[in-house]
């Protein structure tokens, strides 16, 4: 189980289409910082990505003015941190 931690915006980098093609079965995607920008156009992103979680930095998202699906879960800075330690390794998508 591999977290997958993508942090820059689909519209100018490639790294979440990279994470995409690297996802495995249990694998999981947490949007931070420019990352949360894919729910710009949450059903292109939440079709592409339907069979994993998909969590985002609550903070990240409300500094960008973005609302949130239903299927997305929010998390907290504390949140990332149990994230991190559940999952058996993270990669970072840049």
């Amino acid at each position: 189980m591999i977290l997958h931690i993508v942090s820059k915006s689909p519209f100018t980098h490639d790294a979440l289409e990279r994470c995409r093609a690297a996802l495995a079965p249990d694998d999981a995607i947490l949007l931070i910082e420019d990352g949360v920008l894919a729910l710009a156009t949450p059903t292109r992103f939440l079709d592409a990505v339907k069979a994993h979680s998909v969590y985002i930095l609550l903070a990240d998202a409300q500094a960008r003015g973005l609302d949130l699906p239903a299927s997305v879960r929010s998390v907290d800075y504390t949140g990332f941190v149990d994230l991190v330690a559940t999952f058996d390794k993270s990669v970072s998508w840049f």
